[in-house]
């Protein structure tokens, strides 16, 4: 396992921890992805197809995520 996979695995385990889940929805997923620090700085390598428009942003871009709950606050979570 790579270090990006641990800090991953460990991220969304915190995350369920913190919030009480099983199973995260992908919504959350994307929110812990961009509170360890991922931003879309590139175009996409994947065909999505006419519907879906692509973008980019700055590297230090904000994540744009607020928190999930107030109880966060006193856990350790990524990025807070």
């Amino acid at each position: 396992m790579t270090q990006e996979q641990f800090m991953f695995i460990m991220a969304i385990d915190s995350f369920k921890r913190v919030n009480e889940l099983t199973f995260p929805t992908w919504t959350e997923v994307l929110e812990v992805i961009r509170k360890l620090g991922y931003r879309k700085t590139m175009t996409s390598e994947l065909n999505l197809g006419a519907r879906v428009e692509d973008w980019t942003e700055r590297p230090d871009a904000a994540s744009g995520v607020s928190k999930v709950s107030d109880s966060e606050e006193d856990e350790e979570y990524p990025g807070d």
